[in-house]
């Protein structure tokens, strides 16, 4: 019997990669920028200080510096990448830090741990899991009542943009045995797109690996996805971006658990078409649409990241496509222009014909944040 594919961890360790460095020249302002976050999703870093914190692949560690900085009592970071393990040791070890910091070694669905945590830290590492459902129930499981669980969330919608660049990867043939030369084509074809994303500190070798090279193992994990699955185990706390309006009464009878998490999915399925492209905010509109959207986005999705390309892939983006730009042409004029730049490329192969799509990006990731009830 075959072993399935570990997700990320197979891919990296056969190549010795963590896809996931950061550049920057000022810690100051990285630090704001991540206090920023967890501010937005309803965390003032100072509550921080004092708590016990489980994160699950920590990566290079340079976040885990920024978490030291604010004190908690306990940190444990669960990794089965050995570059990444040595990469944050090395960081705990430096940092000064006088609490308990340790870094264990454990593919997560195998971890156990007796103790319960007041915050967990899943970040980029759910979605494409092979259950990422089966990963969340169990990292709730570890969150003690009234602690707080930061995920990440990724679908086809927020993704969009960038699986049409992986389209063109796969039509130009952009991939071969040599990830590092593969890579280095990428970014160059992708030169003026990663220019445009000024606030980018990641490596962009790293992005042309992790988002044009890496194949993909299991599926996305959509917000309403996420929700549904907790039941009344969780409830919904605060997100980045930040797109629930919920106009009832803190007094309403209606305050459920259930009720507060069936607001923020009909937020989602409202405003979801605002996931496509970040240079905008679009008015929000009927969910019917929307959910013709995502479902047009998944085949989409399928097409290019899930299956193995094919001569009647490049007729099926262009289908897709189409599809989709009849479903944005009335309300988001911008991504219209963009997504018809791309199809002129497709028709034509001539790169110049991008111009109007390089400088659209979506919102690839979403962070959520969710307080165990019981």
């Amino acid at each position: 019997m075959t072993t399935p594919e570990r997700p990320f961890l197979d891919f990296y360790e056969k190549h010795s990669l963590i896809p996931t460095t950061l550049t920057f020249v000022d810690q100051e302002n990285f630090f704001s920028q991540r206090n920023f976050l967890f501010e937005s999703i309803g965390i003032p870093t100072h509550f921080l200080r004092g708590i016990k914190i489980l994160e699950l692949g920590p990566g290079t560690g340079q976040k885990v510096e920024h978490l030291l900085s604010l004190r908690p009592a306990v940190y444990v970071g669960v990794d089965n990448n050995a570059t990444s393990i040595n990469s944050t040791q090395n960081i705990i070890n430096k940092s000064g830090f006088r609490g308990s910091a340790s870094i264990k070694t454990s593919d997560f669905l195998d971890y156990e741990d007796t103790d319960r945590y007041d915050l967990i830290l899943a970040e980029l590492v759910v979605p494409t899991q092979n259950d990422p459902q089966l990963f969340l129930r169990k990292l709730i499981n570890y969150l003690q009542p009234g602690g707080i669980l930061i995920y990440t969330c990724s679908d086809s919608l927020a993704l969009l943009s960038e699986t049409l660049r992986r389209a063109i990867v796969n039509k130009l043939g952009m991939v071969t045995n040599d990830i590092d030369k593969s890579a280095e084509d990428i970014v160059k074809f992708f030169e003026h797109d990663l220019d445009s994303l000024k606030g980018m500190n990641r490596i962009r070798s790293d992005w042309a690996i992790d988002q044009m090279i890496k194949p993909t193992v299991g599926p996305q994990l959509s917000i309403p996805e996420s929700l549904k699955m907790f039941d009344s185990q969780v409830k919904f706390h605060g997100s980045s971006p930040r797109f629930l309006e919920d106009y009832r009464w803190y007094k309403s009878p209606d305050s459920t658990v259930e009720s507060l998490n069936e607001v923020a999915i009909q937020n989602y399925w409202n405003k979801c078409h605002n996931f496509v492209d970040y240079r905008f905010a679009y008015k929000a509109r009927d969910s019917s649409v929307n959910r013709k959207l995502f479902a047009a986005s998944n085949f989409l999705y399928s097409v290019i990241q899930e299956t193995q390309w094919k001569k009647k892939s490049e007729e099926a983006v262009f289908t897709y496509g189409e599809q989709i730009l009849s479903l944005i042409s009335n309300d988001c004029s911008g991504t219209s222009e963009s997504l018809q730049s791309f199809l002129k490329f497709w028709k034509s192969g001539e790169p110049k014909d991008l111009q109007q799509f390089r400088t659209w990006w979506g919102r690839g990731t979403q962070y959520m944040s969710v307080v165990r009830t019981s």
